[in-house]
């Protein structure tokens, strides 16, 4: 199957950013520390994690050799109140869901316990990485016949390569009809647990006196040098520059900023936390809740470049074909 990618780009006159895309649907204020935010990773961890709350698996997708959802529809006698307290005894004394996730460590400190206190006794999981360790340790797993996780939750470019593989089953969770369609796979393989700004990130108190960065080319400022970061996996960053500016001046802005000397890190929270700790002046892309948290929760000298358009990306969730904990995943 082909998955489509998904990102979408914001003029930054809606600042602060809201998860507005190029058709105009609004689709949620994602600011300012990031309440909303979590609402609707909860949503989407709700929905999949506990993924036969009156959903349906779609007519056309063959059934899982082990699944959650081949006994989870509604009969003609039973709600889909019901279903969920059917499978939740059934969860419990399966006692835990595995996720696998890209979602830092506080973001998920906050959505996994309201998912748990909702449905105690059924232990979250979380086995956090970026987006290219997670698949390919999904991708190891698989070949090696071992089915470990209930869930996978990252970018779409990862997440869509895992789909791809034939690794997710297609389900179309309850709340699937809340979701505008740039979100959401229609036939269920996928839905968006989160959505990222990447945007440039500024330490106040190390940007070298009058650099301004508004767009991605002041990062080719050479008062910048070795005071850039750029993470090293940024696929969907790359990607977008070369929608927004064209193949050729994208290659331009890319190799002027290399020409800056940048220090290559792995992983956009590490980074923005490197960013606010004075390790480099700015990044090319952090995610912007991140940026947001550091500033407002942690009073940390941070500001973040607000390029026209903002690159905004998907973070999807996908239910696996063979979830070890069938009722719970």
């Amino acid at each position: 199957m082909t998955t489509s990618r998904a990102w979408s780009f914001i003029p930054s006159e809606v600042w602060p950013p809201r998860g507005l895309w190029s058709n105009g649907i609004n689709i949620r204020r994602l600011w300012r520390c990031g309440v909303e935010r979590k609402v609707v990773v909860a949503l989407a961890v709700f929905g999949l994690l506990f993924a036969a709350c009156g959903g349906t698996t779609p007519a056309a997708q063959a059934s899982p050799t082990v699944t959650a959802t081949a006994s989870a529809k509604p009969t003609a006698t039973e709600s889909p109140d019901a279903v969920m307290a059917r499978l939740y005894e059934a969860a419990k004394s399966e006692g835990s869901v595995a996720i696998y996730s890209s979602m830092n460590t506080d973001d998920a400190g906050k959505v996994f316990p309201l998912f748990q206190a909702k449905f105690p006794g059924v232990k979250v999981v979380h086995t956090r990485a970026s987006g290219e360790v997670l698949t390919t340790k999904v991708v190891t797993e698989k070949k090696a016949g071992q089915d470990l996780f209930d869930v996978v939750e990252s970018n779409l470019f990862e997440v869509g390569y895992i789909i791809d593989q034939g690794y997710t089953q297609k389900y179309i969770v309850a709340s699937a009809g809340d979701y505008p369609a740039e979100v959401k796979d229609a036939s269920g393989a996928f839905i968006a647990a989160r959505l990222n700004n990447d945007i440039p990130g500024i330490n106040t108190t190390k940007l070298p006196a009058g650099v301004t960065i508004k767009t991605w080319k002041d990062l080719c400022n050479p008062a910048l040098s070795g005071k850039i970061a750029v993470e090293q996996g940024d696929v969907v960053v790359y990607s977008a520059l070369r929608k927004i500016l064209g193949d050729a001046e994208a290659q331009n802005v890319l190799k002027c900023i290399a020409a800056n000397k940048p220090s290559l890190r792995s992983g956009h929270t590490d980074m923005a936390n490197l960013l606010a700790a004075g390790e480099f002046a700015a990044t090319l892309s952090s995610n912007g809740h991140r940026l947001a948290q550091l500033k407002y929760e942690e009073n940390k000298p941070i500001v973040w470049g607000q390029t026209n358009p903002i690159i905004t990306d998907v973070q999807g969730m996908a239910l696996a074909n063979k979830p070890p904990h069938a009722n719970a995943g």
